[in-house]
C-alpha cells in the first residue's frame, strides 16, 4: 500500500473509533420483538445515528485529507506545501483562522515526516519517523493542544447554533486524547 494511503487509512480508523466513543448508538432490546411498532422508533434512531456518524467522519477527515494531499503533492513537486491556501479556504473568523493554521501546520509536519519514512503500516511509519516514544508523544501533545485551541476559539460561534456544543467538544477532546495515548503505547510498546 502506498504510504499516503496507509496514513489516510489510519486517520479514517481513528475517526471511526472516535465517532464510536462520542456518539450513542441505539440499542435493540429483545422486548422490542413483542411490540413491533417500537421497531419504527428504533430504526428512526438508528438512521439518525448513522447520519450523525457519517457527518462527523466527513467533518473530522476533511482538513486531514486536504492537508495530507497538499503535503504529498508538494513533496512530489519539490515545493513547500501551500497550507496558507487551505487556511484561506476555511470560512472562519480571524482568531479561529490563526488557530486553524497552527493545527494544519502541526499536521503538515507530521504528514511530511511520515511520507519520508519507510514502512508497510502506520505503526512502522511512525516508529521510523519518530525516533522515540517521547518524540511521538511530543507530536501528539502538539496536535491535541492545537485541536483544543481551535475548538476553544470556535466555541462562541458554535454556541449560537447549538447550546450543547461545549459538552460535545469536551467529549471529543477527552476521547481523542484517550485514543491518542493508547495509540502511543500501541506503536511504541507493541
Amino acid at each position: 500500500m502506498e504510504t499516503k494511503e496507509i496514513i489516510l487509512t489510519h486517520e479514517k480508523v481513528f475517526a471511526a473509533h472516535l465517532a464510536n466513543a462520542i456518539l450513542a448508538k441505539p440499542k435493540l432490546n429483545a422486548w422490542m420483538i413483542f411490540i413491533p411498532f417500537i421497531f419504527v422508533f428504533y430504526f428512526q434512531d438508528l438512521s439518525k445515528y448513522k447520519s450523525q456518524r457519517k457527518e462527523f467522519l466527513e467533518n473530522w477527515l476533511l482538513s486531514r485529507e486536504k492537508t495530507l494531499d497538499e503535503v504529498a503533492k508538494a513533496r512530489a513537486e519539490n515545493r513547500v506545501p501551500g497550507i496558507d491556501s487551505l487556511v484561506d479556504q476555511a470560512d472562519l473568523g480571524t482568531k479561529p483562522k490563526e488557530k486553524y493554521r497552527v493545527l494544519l501546520k502541526v499536521m503538515e509536519k507530521h504528514y511530511d515526516r511520515l511520507l519520508q519514512a519507510q514502512g508497510d503500516s502506520y505503526e512502522t511509519l511512525a516508529r521510523a519517523a519518530y525516533t522515540s516514544k517521547g518524540d511521538y508523544r511530543f507530536h501528539i501533545n502538539q496536535l491535541l493542544d492545537a485541536e483544543k485551541a481551535l475548538n476553544k476559539s470556535l466555541t462562541p460561534q458554535l454556541k449560537k447554533d447549538n447550546p450543547d456544543v461545549t459538552d460535545t467538544i469536551t467529549r471529543i477532546e477527552k476521547n481523542s486524547e484517550k485514543l491518542r495515548r493508547l495509540e502511543i503505547d500501541r506503536i511504541f510498546n507493541g
